[in-house]
């Protein structure tokens, strides 16, 4: 079966995607390798989902059934928008909606506008939620060049950009992959506070990112005054880097609740308020008592809680 890449990306355009492009759904084995070498150097920090699956991500024949064809999105986040506070950073990001809502209802409409015009096609959505090599496909199709800070770099939209997939059963007009590496200033490495990232790519354990949202345990003793006032996240790598500096930017991303954030109304906040009220942002996966604990070691609250 085969359906014109024409429609797949005016489909993309029209439910409000900002790139698109697409290719075959294999991987290749440099990818694999690169992956294991990543997780034997034990870089991945305590994100052992890494390990996880990694059969499932050199065939997703075995995620989704007939896998053809993926098919890569972006969505531009990229903002002058902050927090009233000065004294606060919370990363891009997570300023807005919840991305993994916002993307995934985009890409089920997709490919529902896809079935009206060729029913058999059929396929799933991915944000961030399976073991499927984002970055690689969105590179393979065109979409961008990775870049020493790790993130995807769009020619027009910069690194600010979410990824996300349709995984479908149909085979297309397939992308080639842009001609294009970074421009070699090295300014992601130089301003990583951490120095998290390196030549050799980055280590989570270092990360900020990490360690305010993912880490488990406390951060790490030369992790806190590095942070400075993040309390959730880092745009350090991508705020340096020249392919974010004249870019379009998007107005109206920033939700009331995170313009109006403050650490002291959190402090007073129980945990099933706190999930209430910010239910529909990503800062819901770092918790109460994890933003509560940044923002003590920002020095912003005293860092007390309820449990």
């Amino acid at each position: 079966m085969f359906v014109n890449s024409n429609l797949v990306k005016d489909i993309a355009e029209a439910v409000g995607f900002d790139a698109c492009g697409i290719s075959n759904s294999e991987v290749d084995n440099d990818t694999i390798s690169a992956l294991k070498s990543w997780l034997a150097a034990e870089r991945n920090a305590g994100m052992s989902y890494m390990e996880r699956n990694i059969d499932v991500r050199s065939d997703l024949g075995l995620l989704v059934e007939g896998a053809k064809s993926v098919i890569s999105v972006l969505y531009s986040y990229n903002t002058d928008e902050k927090p009233d506070r000065d004294d606060i950073r919370i990363a891009k990001y997570a300023l807005g909606r919840d991305y993994h809502f916002v993307l995934k209802e985009k890409l089920n409409q997709m490919l529902e506008e896809i079935k009206k015009v060729c029913p058999q096609a059929d396929g799933r959505a991915f944000v961030d939620s399976a073991p499927l090599f984002e970055r690689y496909f969105a590179q393979k199709s065109g979409l961008g060049f990775i870049g020493r800070n790790k993130c995807i770099i769009n020619t027009k939209f910069g690194s600010f950009v979410f990824i996300g997939e349709l995984v479908v059963n149909f085979e297309s007009d397939y992308d080639q992959p842009l001609n294009q590496t970074c421009l070699g200033c090295n300014a992601c490495i130089k301003a990583c506070p951490t120095k998290a990232l390196s030549f050799d790519g980055i280590n989570a354990n270092k990360c900020i990112s990490y360690q305010t949202i993912e880490k488990k345990d406390s951060i790490d003793d030369d992790v806190r005054q590095a942070k400075g006032n993040r309390i959730y996240g880092c745009d350090a790598c991508q705020d340096c880097c020249p392919h974010n500096f004249s870019v379009p930017k998007k107005n109206g991303i920033i939700l009331p609740e995170i313009k109006a954030f403050s650490p002291d109304e959190l402090e007073s906040m129980s945990n099933h308020q706190f999930q209430k009220k910010f239910a529909n942002t990503a800062l819901l996966r770092a918790g109460r008592k994890k933003i509560l604990e940044n923002c003590s070691i920002a020095m912003l609250c005293d860092g007390s809680c309820s449990e």
